[in-house]
């Protein structure tokens, strides 16, 4: 072939294997190029201007800082040392990286390892609800984050702990934790079983058990998944209810022991109404299990 031949072969042309993303200010409308996908920018609180690297779950985007998240996630650092297909787009001069995490347990995550959001408090300190330290614990775990998971883990134990005197005296100021509701203890049971720490299960497996028949709906997360418990964990709180309900008919039956005192002017009229009122009680707490109210 001649230089004056012209070549046979076709020039490539880079192609995308991606559309182009649109992310747009909360608010902000502008009409979209074909297949260009629109990305709301995440309010103020993780949207930094300096930020770096911009990640996209659900259709919030993030702009945060490369650096921070590479250096506290070995996955996040292993992504971009490989130089991931990943992490291939481009916004703004930042790249982009796409995840499959739902935005507001993201924001959770990120809020712990850079915390940008405004805290909520309780008696004047920081408090977080279940929902919020469940997100940060699990994307922790899932991006390598020893220390968000370690941070998170902390806090759930100040619940979920072994000590059920602690129950009574609960204080969210001081544990960091809204109380939460009883059904997470399917989620707190779990993450017991992830991490290897025993302290935190006589206590959810307790609030598990005082679930009844609702123990076997799991925990619903955020993005409308369901985690339940393992076959092993289920089979042992129901075995464990009857245990419990038989120390609730033995505390109940212990309150209602005593009789008037030698004093009592209306000794027939007192004992009448503490049979009654334990009459009631033992209808109303059949078969419970719970035996810090007794069913009271």
């Amino acid at each position: 072939m001649t230089h004056d031949t012209p070549s046979t072969k076709r020039r490539r042309v880079p192609s995308r294997t991606k559309p182009f993303v649109a992310i747009l200010a909360p608010g902000e409308s502008a009409e979209l190029a074909h297949g260009q996908e629109k990305f709301i920018r995440h309010a103020v609180d993780f949207w930094l201007d300096d930020g770096n690297l911009i990640l996209l779950a659900g259709d919030t985007a993030f702009r945060v800082y490369k650096g921070l998240l590479t250096k506290n996630s070995a996955v996040f650092a292993d992504m971009f040392a490989a130089g991931s297909a990943d992490a291939t787009e481009t916004f703004d001069g930042c790249p982009v990286v796409r995840l499959p995490d739902h935005p507001k347990d993201l924001r959770d995550f990120l809020q712990y390892l850079m915390p940008c959001s405004k805290l909520t408090l309780c008696k004047g300190r920081p408090v977080s609800d279940f929902a919020e330290l469940h997100a940060a614990f699990h994307l922790a775990h899932k991006y390598q984050c020893p220390d968000v998971e370690t941070r998170a883990l902390s806090v759930l134990k100040r619940f979920y702990t072994p000590h059920f005197s602690d129950y009574a005296y609960f204080d969210a100021s001081k544990a960091g934790l809204v109380r939460p509701p009883r059904n997470a203890a399917i989620a707190a049971v779990n993450i017991a079983r992830l991490t290897e720490t025993p302290s935190m299960l006589p206590f959810a497996l307790y609030e598990v058990c005082t679930l009844e028949d609702h123990m076997v709906d799991g925990y619903t997360r955020r993005d409308g998944s369901v985690e339940h418990l393992t076959t092993a964990d289920l089979k042992l709180c129901l075995g464990a209810r009857g245990q419990l309900a038989k120390q609730t008919a033995f505390y109940l039956k212990g309150v209602f022991e005593a009789n008037p005192g030698e004093g009592c002017a209306h000794t027939t009229q007192c004992a009448q109404a503490r049979d009654n009122m334990r009459d009631e009680v033992n209808i109303n707490a059949l078969g419970d299990c719970d035996i810090f109210t007794g069913g009271m």
